[in-house]
């Protein structure tokens, strides 16, 4: 296993909660992303936009949903913003809905987005 893909925990939780055909909107938005397949190097996403432009899905690499779950579970909260400015997340949006579905993750603000761990 390399940084760039998930290890085994986490890919198991993604696997989980997404898988192709999966459709999530952002969280503020409410921009539809559609999972066209997970493995070890991320999450394949088509937006709104790829799909009008016939441009197929992106890649959503695992480090950034590895970076933004770490923030999440070192400091109980994590917001978009911390992901954009200081994690370099490009893909913050979706990668925030994503974590919104794990079974522990609450939501406590959509605007802007804040996501917690559940009893921290």
């Amino acid at each position: 296993m390399s940084p760039a893909e998930f290890d085994d925990a986490l890919f198991h939780q993604v696997t989980q909660a997404v898988g192709p055909g999966t459709a999530i909107l952002t969280l503020s938005t409410k921009n539809l992303n559609r999972v066209t397949a997970v493995d070890r190097q991320g999450v394949w996403v088509e937006t709104e936009r790829s799909m009008g432009l016939g441009s197929g899905p992106q890649l959503v690499p695992a480090w950034m949903i590895a970076v933004a779950w770490e923030r999440l579970c070192d400091k109980g909260e994590l917001s978009q913003q911390d992901l954009l400015n200081e994690l370099n997340v490009k893909r913050s949006a979706f990668v925030c809905a994503l974590l919104a579905k794990f079974p522990e993750v609450r939501i406590r603000s959509t605007r802007p987005t804040v996501l917690e761990l559940q009893g921290e």
